[in-house]
């Protein structure tokens, strides 16, 4: 029969977690149910050749593909190009899928028809010990049309790592992520909503997010290096929303202008901030979300992830955008602060 779901892998030099990533995936059902497809990055070190292991040894389960370096969305693509699953869930290679549930969710999908299906998870310390867990009961054993769901700020914050999706749906929008730039992983919680229609809920923790590996893309330092890459993100989802946002209905509407507050704002306060992107780029995109999405300009400035204590550095700049300069008492105060929260995620897995 047909394989039940496709797991895709992106993998760059993950020699130190591909193995335990991949024997997550070693259940009862696999052979029968799984695919997993591990697109390798062009990696330097032995990730490939520990993934081919598992090829070696589970041909029907494990298939490999090597291709030159291009970030995190091309491998998304290759690997979806290749998806011959009835649905596709990523898995970071760094992370890994807690098994005995993951058996049963395989079970789960041969009798399910939603076009999104959300399964709780857990992030984990570097050492893999679960310490917190995103669940949603409230929606367990239901499945809702997503008009119902996306007025509700919890199905809003829903992060990738509790979503699987109806493979021939994202084959029929010709869903696609950019490529060369880091963080895509939100363009696939944000581009599908325009073709779901119905959504359930699986009630048992499948992914687990491993957190404080030195050169993580959510490190604080990775992120400071990687500022642009928001941007690219931030435009391209822009794109989608020019062509898609007269035709999706008013709750997905206003979904996905949820999301793009906080793109436009991350971006804005790693230029203003931290001085990552120009100030000429910063007003092309300012001004690109004033005009295409005049309901949330106002909302980017006021929301309470883009203030630092009570000063309000975005519309600070919007007063002068050109002159602007952020204040350097301020600066130092953030210093502080980040140094706080690079400590705590890197020395985390002490306190759990």
């Amino acid at each position: 029969m047909n394989k039940i779901l496709t797991v895709i892998v992106p993998m760059y030099n993950m020699e130190q977690y591909i193995e335990e990533c991949l024997q997550s995936l070693v259940v009862d059902n696999a052979e029968e149910l799984l695919e997993v497809i591990v697109v390798n990055d062009g990696s330097t070190d032995t990730s490939s050749r520990l993934a081919h292991s598992f090829n070696d040894k589970q041909p029907n389960v494990f298939k490999v593909i090597d291709k030159a370096n291009g970030h995190y969305g091309s491998c998304i693509n290759t690997g979806l190009a290749s998806a011959s699953g009835k649905y596709v869930k990523v898995l970071d290679a760094d992370d890994y899928f807690n098994s005995p549930d993951f058996n049963d969710y395989l079970k789960l999908l041969t009798t399910c028809d939603a076009d999104m299906v959300i399964t709780d998870w857990a992030k984990t310390t570097i050492k893999g010990k679960p310490y917190r867990f995103r669940r949603y009961p409230e929606f367990y054993g239901k499945t809702f049309k997503i008009e119902e769901l996306s007025p509700i700020g919890k199905f809003r914050s829903i992060l990738m790592h509790a979503i699987t999706y109806r493979t021939e749906m994202l084959h029929k929008m010709g869903y696609h992520q950019p490529e060369g730039v880091c963080y895509t992983d939100d363009v696939w919680r944000f581009t599908p909503l325009t073709a779901v229609k119905t959504v359930t809920f699986y009630p048992k923790s499948i992914y687990c997010y491993r957190t404080g590996r030195e050169g993580q893309s959510m490190d604080h330092s990775v992120m400071m290096r990687n500022a642009k890459h928001y941007l690219v993100v931030a435009n391209h989802k822009l794109d989608i929303w020019e062509q898609v946002k007269d035709k999706v209905s008013p709750e997905v509407y206003a979904q996905m202008e949820n999301q793009l507050i906080y793109n436009e704002g991350y971006t804005l306060k790693f230029g203003l901030v931290y001085n990552s992107i120009p100030n000429a780029t910063l007003i092309q995109l300012d001004e690109r979300i004033k005009k295409l999405c005049p309901e949330i300009y106002d909302d980017v400035a006021h929301c309470s992830k883009f203030t630092f204590s009570s000063y309000n550095y975005i519309a600070e700049w919007r007063k002068n955008r050109s002159e602007y300069r952020f204040p350097k008492s301020w600066k130092f105060l953030i210093n502080i602060n980040d140094f706080i929260l690079v400590m705590t995620e890197k020395y985390k897995y002490l306190f759990h």
